[in-house]
Protein backbone atom coordinates (compact mmCIF):
# COMPACT_ATOMS: atom_id res chain seq x y z
CA UNK A 1 0.00 0.00 0.00
CA UNK A 2 1.37 3.55 -0.40
CA UNK A 3 0.93 5.31 2.51
CA UNK A 4 2.31 8.70 1.32
CA UNK A 5 -0.25 8.99 -1.27
CA UNK A 6 -3.05 7.81 0.99
CA UNK A 7 -1.75 10.34 3.53
CA UNK A 8 -1.30 13.08 0.90
CA UNK A 9 -5.00 12.19 -0.45
CA UNK A 10 -6.21 12.36 3.26
CA UNK A 11 -4.79 15.59 3.83
CA UNK A 12 -6.63 17.20 1.06
CA UNK A 13 -9.58 16.02 1.36
CA UNK A 14 -9.23 17.36 5.02
CA UNK A 15 -8.04 20.81 3.81
CA UNK A 16 -10.98 21.06 0.92
CA UNK A 17 -13.40 19.81 3.65
CA UNK A 18 -11.86 22.56 6.48
CA UNK A 19 -11.83 25.47 3.57
CA UNK A 20 -16.07 25.55 3.42
CA UNK A 21 -16.64 22.08 0.92
CA UNK A 22 -17.88 21.69 -2.27
CA UNK A 23 -16.27 23.42 -4.89
CA UNK A 24 -18.75 25.33 -7.49
CA UNK A 25 -20.53 22.96 -9.71
CA UNK A 26 -20.11 24.55 -12.60
CA UNK A 27 -20.38 21.67 -14.90
CA UNK A 28 -23.90 20.71 -13.22
CA UNK A 29 -24.77 24.15 -13.69
CA UNK A 30 -24.00 24.00 -17.52
CA UNK A 31 -25.58 20.65 -17.66
CA UNK A 32 -28.92 22.27 -16.06
CA UNK A 33 -28.64 25.19 -18.08
CA UNK A 34 -28.34 23.34 -21.67
CA UNK A 35 -31.04 20.94 -20.77
CA UNK A 36 -33.81 23.98 -20.44
CA UNK A 37 -32.42 25.35 -23.42
CA UNK A 38 -33.34 22.11 -25.03
CA UNK A 39 -36.54 22.16 -23.21
CA UNK A 40 -37.17 25.47 -24.49
CA UNK A 41 -36.35 24.46 -28.36
CA UNK A 42 -38.25 21.31 -28.16
CA UNK A 43 -41.36 23.67 -27.59
CA UNK A 44 -41.97 22.40 -23.70
CA UNK A 45 -43.78 25.69 -23.29
CA UNK A 46 -46.81 24.98 -25.30
CA UNK A 47 -47.68 21.87 -23.78
CA UNK A 48 -48.90 22.43 -20.02
CA UNK A 49 -47.64 19.43 -18.09
CA UNK A 50 -43.54 20.36 -19.87
CA UNK A 51 -44.24 23.95 -19.03
CA UNK A 52 -44.70 23.18 -15.77
CA UNK A 53 -41.38 21.03 -15.40
CA UNK A 54 -39.67 23.71 -17.44
CA UNK A 55 -40.32 26.45 -14.72
CA UNK A 56 -39.65 24.02 -12.06
CA UNK A 57 -36.02 23.41 -13.57
CA UNK A 58 -35.80 27.42 -14.49
CA UNK A 59 -36.74 28.13 -10.86
CA UNK A 60 -34.78 25.29 -9.33
CA UNK A 61 -31.18 27.02 -10.85
CA UNK A 62 -32.24 30.15 -9.68
CA UNK A 63 -32.12 28.86 -6.08
CA UNK A 64 -28.80 27.35 -6.67
CA UNK A 65 -27.57 30.35 -8.09
CA UNK A 66 -28.53 32.37 -5.09
CA UNK A 67 -26.74 29.86 -2.94
CA UNK A 68 -23.66 30.16 -4.81
CA UNK A 69 -23.80 33.45 -4.80
CA UNK A 70 -23.92 33.88 -1.08
CA UNK A 71 -21.30 30.66 -0.60
CA UNK A 72 -23.67 28.67 1.05
CA UNK A 73 -23.84 24.87 0.77
CA UNK A 74 -22.58 23.89 -2.53
CA UNK A 75 -23.55 20.26 -2.18
CA UNK A 76 -27.03 21.10 -2.12
CA UNK A 77 -26.55 23.71 -4.72
CA UNK A 78 -25.29 20.74 -6.96
CA UNK A 79 -28.52 18.41 -5.86
CA UNK A 80 -31.09 21.12 -7.21
CA UNK A 81 -29.08 21.62 -10.16
CA UNK A 82 -28.79 18.06 -10.45
CA UNK A 83 -32.59 18.11 -9.64
CA UNK A 84 -33.60 20.96 -12.25
CA UNK A 85 -31.67 18.79 -15.17
CA UNK A 86 -34.30 16.04 -14.39
CA UNK A 87 -36.85 18.27 -14.65
CA UNK A 88 -35.95 19.86 -18.13
CA UNK A 89 -35.27 16.65 -19.57
CA UNK A 90 -39.03 15.53 -18.72
CA UNK A 91 -40.34 18.91 -19.87
CA UNK A 92 -38.55 18.18 -23.02
CA UNK A 93 -39.98 15.00 -22.82
CA UNK A 94 -43.58 15.32 -22.52
CA UNK A 95 -43.36 17.57 -25.62
CA UNK A 96 -42.08 15.39 -27.80
CA UNK A 97 -44.87 13.29 -26.58
CA UNK A 98 -47.10 15.74 -27.33
CA UNK A 99 -45.89 15.94 -30.71
CA UNK A 100 -45.83 12.99 -31.52
CA UNK A 101 -49.38 11.96 -30.48
CA UNK A 102 -50.68 14.80 -32.83
CA UNK A 103 -48.68 13.96 -35.88
CA UNK A 104 -49.87 10.02 -34.92
CA UNK A 105 -53.80 11.36 -34.45
CA UNK A 106 -52.84 13.61 -38.02
CA UNK A 107 -52.06 10.39 -39.67
CA UNK A 108 -54.68 8.43 -38.28
CA UNK A 109 -56.98 10.99 -39.70
CA UNK A 110 -55.61 10.73 -42.93
CA UNK A 111 -55.56 7.04 -43.18
CA UNK A 112 -59.49 6.96 -42.70
CA UNK A 113 -60.10 10.04 -45.03
CA UNK A 114 -58.07 7.47 -48.23
CA UNK A 115 -60.16 4.68 -46.54
CA UNK A 116 -63.65 6.83 -47.01
CA UNK A 117 -62.26 7.85 -50.77
CA UNK A 118 -61.16 4.25 -51.85
CA UNK A 119 -64.30 3.35 -50.72
CA UNK A 120 -66.85 6.01 -52.54
CA UNK A 121 -64.23 5.87 -55.66
CA UNK A 122 -64.78 2.12 -55.63
CA UNK A 123 -68.88 1.56 -55.53
CA UNK A 124 -68.94 4.34 -58.73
Amino acid sequence: MNYPRLVGLLATAWVVSACGGAAIPQAQMTASEKAISAAEGGGAQGVPKAALHLKQAQDQVAEAKKLIEEEEDMERAEWILRRAEVDAELALTLARESTAKAEAAEAVEMVQLLREKLKSGGAK
